[in-house]
């Protein structure tokens, strides 16, 4: 994990706002140039700073990308704690009808949706994150995002889906699932220039954003609605 020291000269705060610049500065290199292509040089120049304030602050390089996923999922729990905790009782509840069970499920995607869409500093996040993504940064990020967002975010999607496929939540159907329902809202973001060209679109600002939205949420709705009719089906069957 980086380091999170204040400055030695003028307190506490001052160590923090130059912390916040480095990262913020960071973060836009590596978006723009991959982990490999920014150097600390370039990042130290962006952010205001001297170069070894970097090594000060974050034991180098690969501290501050790691700095810069330690951000990502926080912004992101600002955001989803409280419908992923609803997600959470709602699934534990065995009395939760598969109405409840999509509600909990939408409401999850929803947020995500408007995080991701609608998030000022979305196109900086986006080249970040489409680099991570691919394997681009150093092995130790992959792990930092993984323990700190997508274990309990898929275990609470993964457990609402299996509810209603009528499965476990580790059967591997079920985790096929939820990835590949997960993920709907993520490809207009990390598949930006495709989409945009697919469509015909000159970008995607508001209106474009809310018709997508719109969009994947009834969808997924639609979706869900087949895996319980699909659950219904297997059981007559069995029966």
């Amino acid at each position: 994990m980086a380091r999170h020291r204040p400055a030695a000269e003028g307190g506490y705060q001052c160590g923090e706002e130059t912390r916040a610049r480095i990262v913020d500065a960071a973060l836009r290199l590596f978006g723009e140039r991959g982990y490999d292509g920014a150097s600390t040089r370039d990042i130290a120049r962006e952010a205001g700073v001297n170069a070894p304030a970097l090594q000060y602050y974050f034991d180098g390089k690969e501290g501050v990308y790691l700095a810069c996923i330690e951000l990502f999922v926080a912004r992101v729990w600002e955001h989803l704690d409280d419908v992923v905790t609803n997600a959470e009782h709602v699934s534990a509840d065995p009395k939760a009808s598969d109405a409840m069970l999509a509600d909990a499920y939408l409401a999850i995607q929803a947020r995500f949706a408007s995080f991701v869409y609608d998030w000022p500093e979305a196109n900086h996040w986006r080249m970040f994150m489409a680099r991570e993504r691919a394997g681009l940064g150093p092995e130790a990020a992959f792990d930092v995002i993984d323990k700190g967002l997508n274990r309990r975010l898929f275990a609470a999607t993964s457990a609402i889906i299996g509810r209603l496929l009528g499965k476990p939540a580790d059967d591997e159907e079920t985790r096929i699932r939820t990835i590949a329902i997960d993920g709907q809202v993520l490809v207009f973001r990390m598949m930006r220039r495709q989409v945009i060209s697919a469509l015909g679109w000159k970008g995607i600002g508001i209106e474009e954003t809310a018709r997508v939205s719109a969009i994947v949420l009834e969808q997924t709705r639609e979706l869900l609605a087949a895996l319980v009719r699909a659950r219904g089906v297997r059981r007559t069957l069995s029966s």
